[in-house]
């Protein structure tokens, strides 16, 4: 296996850059779409993982991720990343290898927004980890508090002094633009997310969500503050796929864990729970 860093271009002009993780006899092509601000090398030892049993993976961030020179006077919102990233990086890996069967493999935002990219027609099958809705008063208290802090107090503040959310610094996450924030605090607001009648085909596209046309697969476990199993179901019940929809629920004390979270899917010792299993189902998709 070998690494490759690559550079695409979106519509719009705005540039995004990754890593194609190569294996010498690819069977498929994994784009695999990030979490919110959330930095690529959380995600390199599972797509490592991947790779190393053959399937080609695509691991890329958001437009205005770490950037602080360009956030102060950036426009990007939430919504970019899937209509207008999203696709970017899809066209990107279509044209490099389009003999290769083609995957979805997304944690929570990155499976979030898939419905809203246009082309999906050359998709195999699509795999989600802890993607769901984040509504609030589904989380556990301890930490909607620390929701509320970060959404209606640290990022106005942080976006008074600085233009931007300057979350990096705290270790809360990745540097984002207010607008960005902004909006994912809107989102969240409802217990249907994006798909509430105020955002739906309004703000943001209609996309795909009631008409994919391949199987999809999601994975939660109940002790993740975000995507657990009421906000899980607030956000698949608004999806519809003619190929279904199928889940897989992950109970830490099952497997000796303390907890994985929204996180811990990604750890190495998550690979003979998770990782075997996602292997598995993405082989059994191509055969």
């Amino acid at each position: 296996m070998k690494t490759e860093i690559f550079e695409t271009i979106c519509e719009d002009g705005t540039k995004l850059n990754g890593t194609l993780l190569l294996p010498d006899n690819p069977k498929a092509v994994v784009q695999f779409n990030c979490g919110t601000a959330t930095s690529e090398k959380i995600y390199l030892p599972f797509l490592t993982y991947l790779a190393e049993n053959g399937y080609l993976c695509c691991l890329w961030n958001y437009r205005g991720t770490k950037k602080t020179d360009h956030l102060k006077k950036s426009n990007i919102k939430f919504s970019d990343y899937g209509t207008k990233d999203m696709p970017a990086i899809k066209s990107y890996l279509k044209n490099r290898f389009p003999d290769l069967p083609f995957f979805f493999v997304a944690h929570s935002a990155g499976g979030q927004q898939i419905g809203f990219i246009d082309d999906l027609s050359n998709v195999a099958g699509n795999i989600n980890i802890a993607v769901s809705s984040g509504y609030y008063p589904n989380m556990p208290f301890a930490y909607r508090m620390k929701a509320y802090f970060f959404f209606y107090i640290f990022s106005p503040i942080s976006v008074f002094f600085n233009g931007f959310v300057k979350a990096k610094r705290y270790k809360l996450m990745e540097n984002l633009p207010k607008n960005v924030v902004f909006e994912w605090r809107n989102w969240l607001e409802k217990e249907d997310y994006f798909f509430n009648k105020k955002f739906y085909g309004k703000t943001v596209p209609t996309g795909h969500f009631k008409n994919f046309e391949f199987p999809i697969h999601v994975y939660y476990s109940t002790d993740d503050t975000i995507s657990n199993a009421k906000n899980t179901k607030a956000f698949w019940s608004n999806v519809h796929s003619e190929k279904a929809i199928s889940f897989t629920e992950l109970i830490p004390s099952k497997f000796g864990l303390k907890k994985i979270d929204h996180f811990g899917y990604f750890r190495r010792n998550m690979k003979d729970i998770l990782w075997k299993d996602v292997l598995k189902r993405l082989d059994n998709l191509l055969f």
